[in-house]
């Protein structure tokens, strides 16, 4: 089948959108693009979070529902392909999890997509996880597992995103784990956003990182966060790493006085030791890996690849575009195959990925 898949990441600088050719065991990239966000819209999104008004949040689903239904429509125009769904993933706007409990909530009016489109749209895939006793994240080692079948496996597929999301991909599903290690690109996005006033939505390339050095009690104060000592299943988001994090860290690094530069060189390291530091606890112990196939925009941080590859010397790190997949657009696949998932019935165990109790069937259709 075609399937059309659309992903808004937590850096809300572009919404991704993507056409591939799904069966059952195999995923091709066919077609893709990237449009900006309106500079109202991107800030609207920005605002929200889990105090926000009910009529806040439904007024930016629908506007946002409109803008991804026009977007759909521009890449289908200038492509050949005549996809038969929509796998949308929706924007997240709030994510927790703990032991217990997990909460989160994704807008992006899908009715408004399919009216626009006339494409039937499958979205909400978390929800059932959640009912379910699951963390509703991460759910890409279920498209890792179809993925880089030229590598020998055991190995490990990591995005970096927003968050880190790690799996080991296991040749068998039911040994496959796959858990959030952290942030990413998260708190770097939100530190250097707020300090440029909103100029700048990401350290391209690394460059303001590169030109800092490390303030060693600004990242032992971040590393003894609970979060990074629990064992998978996990899932976290901007509860534990959110905008209130950010100010919070912020006041601090105010206190002593740290030049933009050395914070942003420190949450970078943050990101590689908790990535690092999650393989040596959870995956090390009982697996030989020898190489990690990395996505996400995080693969664009020359500085951050740079980093991480010195603290895991031993491991060969490969880019997801050179074995098929364009990283820019693997989570838009991950939803196309949820999608596909969906459509044909298909259940999914997640109990050693995000602890869910029963075998279940993701998503709803909203139809066109």
């Amino acid at each position: 089948m075609q399937i059309v898949g659309v992903n808004s990441g937590t850096s809300v600088d572009s919404l991704d959108v993507a056409i591939f050719n799904v069966s059952k065991n195999k995923i091709s990239f066919l077609n893709g693009q990237s449009f900006k966000y309106p500079t109202i819209l991107s800030d609207e999104i920005r605002s929200l979070g889990p105090n926000s008004s009910i009529f806040q949040v439904d007024n930016i689903s629908i506007k946002l529902g409109e803008f991804v239904g026009r977007k759909i429509n521009n890449l289908l125009k200038s492509s050949k392909y005549k996809p038969e769904i929509i796998g949308m993933h929706g924007q997240t706007i709030h994510h927790a999890n703990d032991i217990k409990n997990t909460t989160t909530i994704q807008i992006t009016e899908a009715d408004s997509v399919a009216l626009l489109t006339n494409i039937d749209v499958i979205h909400d895939f978390r929800k059932k996880d959640v009912v379910s006793g699951g963390t509703a994240a991460p759910f890409v080692p279920i498209l890792d597992h179809i993925l880089f079948q030229s590598i020998k496996r055991p190995f490990i597929a990591q995005n970096l995103g927003g968050i880190a999301n790690t799996t080991l991909v296991h040749k068998n599903f039911d040994k496959t784990i796959g858990y959030d290690s952290g942030p990413a690109n998260s708190l770097i996005d939100k530190v250097i956003y707020k300090y440029s006033k909103g100029e700048y939505l990401y350290d391209k390339n690394g460059e303001f990182a590169k030109k800092g050095k490390i303030f060693k009690p600004l990242l032992s104060k971040i590393l003894v966060n609970n979060y990074f000592r629990r064992k998978p299943p996990k899932s976290t988001g901007n509860i534990e790493f959110g905008i209130q994090y950010v100010n919070d860290l912020l006041s601090y690094c105010a206190t002593k006085n740290l030049e933009i530069y050395d914070i942003l060189a420190t949450l970078t390291e943050v990101t590689v030791e908790t990535i690092a530091k999650s393989y040596e606890q959870f995956i090390f112990k009982n697996h030989k890996i020898r190489q990690v196939v990395l996505s996400g925009g995080g693969t664009k941080n020359k500085f951050l690849l740079s980093r991480l590859k010195r603290r895991l010397p031993m491991i060969d790190f490969l880019i997801s575009d050179d074995s098929g997949m364009p990283s820019r657009f693997k989570e838009c696949a991950l939803f196309a195959y949820l999608a596909f998932l969906r459509l044909n019935k298909i259940e999914v165990n997640l109990k050693n990925i995000t602890g869910s109790k029963y075998k279940v069937i993701l998503g709803k259709i909203s139809s066109k």
